[in-house]
């Protein structure tokens, strides 16, 4: 099996199914009501909706990063500040993009993943592998707000 698979079926376990540690993100996302996933935990947090969001641009900046197109500049005050899409149109979207990269990933030569991200200072094989603990630590933030929203109902 080559690295790009490696990485591919890592990046599914942590979004389908088979994690090692628990529920996959799909696996938790089909827990969650769009009432529940538009809910703040507390003052100033983000709602689950707004991290799926987030994730769902990355997946995007990540998918279309090539030769001809760099991976865009990292501006918290913009990533945040998305207009919110209706959360079944969000899981949807999601799905379908985290479809495509997890394609992308399988199907990148392995050779190029020495190649150096363009607009950034590291190599693909660090991105790849990024994007897989980036989903990991997003849906561990998830399952975090839906416990301590499900606690706050009781």
């Amino acid at each position: 099996m080559s690295q790009t698979q490696r990485i591919a079926d890592s990046y599914r376990a942590a979004t389908v199914k088979a994690a090692w540690y628990g529920p996959s993100l799909a696996e938790l996302l089909a827990q969650i009501s769009p009432e529940l996933a538009t809910t703040r935990p507390v003052p100033g947090s983000h709602s689950i909706s707004e991290l799926l969001q987030h994730l769902l641009l990355w997946n995007e900046r990540i998918r279309n990063t090539s030769d001809r197109n760099s991976l865009p500049p990292w501006e918290p005050e913009k990533d945040w500040a998305e207009p919110p899409i209706p959360w079944k149109e969000l899981v949807t979207r999601w799905s379908q993009s985290r479809e495509l990269l997890e394609e992308k990933i399988r199907n990148f030569l392995v050779e190029d993943l020495a190649k150096q991200v363009p607009g950034r200072k590291y190599r693909y094989e660090t991105l790849f592998h990024g994007v897989v603990e980036h989903t990991i630590y997003h849906s561990g933030q998830i399952a975090m707000v839906m416990s301590m929203l499900r606690s706050q109902s009781l």
